[in-house]
């Protein structure tokens, strides 16, 4: 190993502890009531006793897996329209979608508040659900990884069947098994972090709200506790497909 690669891999290592750490002091700190230095009582008052605790993970449960079942089911055909189908104007409408991808949240923020409004769904868990279920993101990744299918097996199976929903399910969908997998994974990460939608489009019903929001609201004996709690299924996640999400990064065409 050279210097300058000892170098980096000095350098990834401490910035690796340095995220790290604050999960790792967390977890501790989560083992800590009163004077028992080494306890799960933080984890039996956050799953047993505080009930208000477990109605906002489970609020976060049920908003991260209808998101991402319904992102997944609504962006595949979106992108395989752009790669595959040629009608005019596709280019133009797919810059829109890089264009809208690239823009941060808070530019989208009143635009969304005002169709949410309109729609009657504001302070309803259908407000939280339906904004993250139409993703560019989601759209722009299924349709680079469609890209790559050779049009030849296509043109093979059209002469074979004229249903699009049997090409899409018997020819593309085998061939993106990776590329859901990692859409589902980061999908269901960014919607299990839902902080600013919660927070500004149910602002008058705090029971609807994910435990995202009301961790800093916790008591103080259950905080550590929700926080690791909270942490689970993100870690859980990656650590089972991080294979998975690599190589589905090794397909992805830029």
């Amino acid at each position: 190993m050279s210097i300058s690669r000892k170098s980096l891999f000095v350098i990834l290592s401490i910035l690796a502890l340095i995220f790290v750490f604050p999960v790792f002091v967390t977890i501790i700190k989560s083992m800590q009531y009163g004077n028992k230095a080494i306890t799960l009582a933080q984890f039996g008052e956050f799953f047993f006793t505080n009930h208000t605790a477990m109605k906002y993970f489970w609020n976060s449960v049920l908003y991260s897996s209808v998101i991402t079942v319904f992102c997944l089911i609504v962006s595949f055909p979106l992108g395989f329209l752009f790669a595959k189908v040629k009608f005019p104007g596709r280019d133009a409408l797919f810059l829109v979608y890089i264009v809208v991808m690239l823009l941060p949240f808070q530019a989208t923020l009143l635009p969304n508040y005002i169709q949410l409004r309109d729609m009657n769904i504001l302070q309803t868990p259908h407000g939280l659900i339906l904004p993250m279920i139409f993703s560019p993101f989601a759209v722009f990744l299924f349709r680079q990884f469609i890209v790559g299918i050779s049009d030849d097996v296509l043109e093979y199976t059209r002469l074979e069947t004229s249903s699009v929903f049997l090409l899409l399910r018997y020819v593309v969908m085998p061939q993106l098994k990776e590329a859901f997998a990692a859409l589902a994974i980061l999908i269901f990460c960014e919607s299990w972090n839902m902080v600013e939608q919660a927070i500004i489009f149910a602002s008058e019903a705090p029971e609807i709200m994910p435990l995202s929001v009301v961790l800093n609201h916790l008591p103080e004996d259950v905080v550590y506790a929700g926080a690791t709690v909270y942490m689970y299924p993100v870690l859980v996640i990656f650590l089972l497909f991080r294979k998975t999400l690599e190589k589905s990064m090794e397909k992805f065409r830029w």
